[in-house]
């Protein structure tokens, strides 16, 4: 295969990757089939089967290309050398306000994470990116051990879990909360003194 080739290849999964996030966001998880995409895309009937030929595969695209957006916003937060609760607060919560810009790919991520919990084949596609999470884990670490924060790696974690929650929570679109105010008392808590 030439590189033209291998780069139109590649140019067409991510079309069939990005197809099936908005057909997830908008139509659920059933409709996220072959012929579906195929239709958004304007594709001859059959054309998405030829770059993935199940419906695992299908998913493991969408995972993928999910993946790929979120190392891409990981990779641009840089961490200034000295931090408070209150920056590191502000910092998180312009991030979900960032991130929010594709609202379409935390519903298509919502979405397969609950049907994930009872489907063997979603759970073994997504179960292919941990690398995702220890990515985020490590950058909250050095996040928290910029802040002060006492033995940061058993703490990164769990603010990566806030975090995801204080994201789900917008996309869910569940009563206003103070996201800035948890943050901060949170980060304050980890600190020797809580301060």
């Amino acid at each position: 295969m030439t590189a033209s080739k291998g780069g139109a290849v590649s140019d067409r999964r991510i079309q069939i990757a990005e197809a099936g996030i908005r057909i997830l966001a908008t139509r659920g998880a059933h409709a996220l089939t072959h012929l579906n995409i195929d239709r958004d895309l304007g594709f001859a009937q059959g054309s998405t089967s030829y770059y993935a030929r199940t419906r695992r595969d299908l998913i493991t695209l969408v995972v993928g290309r999910l993946a790929d957006h979120t190392n891409d916003d990981l990779a641009a937060q840089p961490i200034p050398d000295e931090l408070t609760p209150e920056m590191v607060a502000a910092t998180i919560v312009a991030g979900l306000d960032t991130t929010m810009q594709r609202a379409d790919d935390h519903r298509a991520r919502l979405l397969l994470l609950l049907e994930c919990r009872s489907d063997p084949e979603l759970h073994a596609a997504l179960a292919t990116r941990p690398a995702i999470r220890d990515s985020a884990i490590a950058l909250a670490g050095r996040v928290l051990d910029r802040l002060g924060v006492n033995d940061p790696t058993s703490h990164a974690g769990d603010l990566v879990a806030l975090m995801d929650s204080l994201l789900m929570q917008r996309v869910i679109r569940t009563a206003p909360i103070n996201e800035t105010a948890i943050l901060t008392a949170y980060l304050k808590g980890l600190r020797p003194g809580g301060g």
